[in-house]
């Protein structure tokens, strides 16, 4: 006797598709698990150094406008200097990282400044932290930087101080010039009146300021005298400042072989091979669902 084929719904084997998509769920999971293993890791290398930054010179007068807690402008100076083109060609060209990356000039630059950062508190304490695809990179990267910043903020200390001192330079060479053109004036009175005297400091020269032109020379002169001396004094908490021996940059923290990595997370990996899974899955199900009651419906 023949068979009657049952009359079974199209939805009837629905239950395939919630099979094939849950399959394809956790299929896709674990491959994505599996492309994230296989996927370049980011390793970070830390170390900390605390340095001795010179502050830039504010007269005593003017340190009670200060706002406390902004950052000291040559603390900004000295992280633009290590950001800047020029200090990361030399980690560049010391770490060697075009042959390393084999990438060119430019985008070696530009993976390098994405590879190295730098941060300062408050307390001075410079954080370095370097990028690479392998902890033992990132360690060789950390430590090439480190060797390069240590005489970095040694030669930027002494360029801030040779500046500030030539700033002072001028102020005193400023005040010395009047001194000189009140001395000139002077001088020249006395020629004028015929007294053979070259002025000189502490000269009594009383027995010609009967003349008015020697009188307002000598008023000028001494005026002149009074402030340079005056200045000079201004300017000593300035040349202390500014010749303060700056201490050399001292290792807090040394580079460490990175242990865990700092991306890519594996979550978005998994997540990315679910839904495709499921994409699959559900795809599947349907053309097993169609199948499937074609042939036994």
């Amino acid at each position: 006797m023949q068979r009657r084929k049952t009359r079974k719904g199209f939805w009837w084997w629905s239950w395939l598709l919630i099979f094939f998509a849950a399959g394809g769920t956790i299929g896709g999971w674990f491959v994505g698990e599996k492309m994230w293993k296989n996927a370049p890791k980011d390793y970070v290398s830390t170390a900390v150094l605390k340095v001795d930054i010179t502050p830039p010179y504010v007269e005593a007068k003017a340190l009670g406008e200060m706002v406390k807690g902004i950052l000291n402008d040559e603390e900004s100076k000295v992280l633009a200097n290590l950001k800047s083109t020029y200090f990361l060609n030399l980690l560049v060209e010391k770490f060697e990282a075009n042959s390393r990356w084999k990438l060119d000039g430019n985008e070696a630059l530009n993976r390098m400044r994405r590879s190295v950062s730098f941060e300062m508190d408050e307390k001075k304490q410079l954080f370095i932290s370097a990028t690479q695809n392998s902890p033992e990179g990132a360690l060789e990267l950390a430590e090439v930087v480190v060797g390069e910043t240590i005489p970095g903020l040694a030669e930027l200390s002494e360029q801030r101080t040779e500046a500030g001192l030539e700033l002072l330079g001028k102020e005193v060479s400023y005040s010395e010039q009047l001194v000189s053109d009140a001395k000139a004036e002077l001088a020249a009175a006395l020629k004028n009146i015929g007294a053979p005297v070259e002025p000189k400091v502490g000269m009594n020269l009383n027995a010609y300021l009967i003349d008015p032109g020697v009188l307002s020379a000598k008023i000028a002169w001494d005026a002149a005298l009074k402030e340079h001396r005056d200045r000079i004094e201004e300017l000593n908490p300035m040349r202390r400042h500014w010749e303060r021996k700056v201490r050399p940059a001292v290792m807090a923290q040394a580079p460490q072989l990175p242990t865990e990595i700092s991306g890519p997370l594996k979550k978005p990996y998994q997540t990315q091979g679910a839904v495709s899974g499921v994409t699959v899955g559900l795809a599947l199900g349907l053309l097993a669902m169609l199948m499937c009651w074609k042939i036994f419906s």
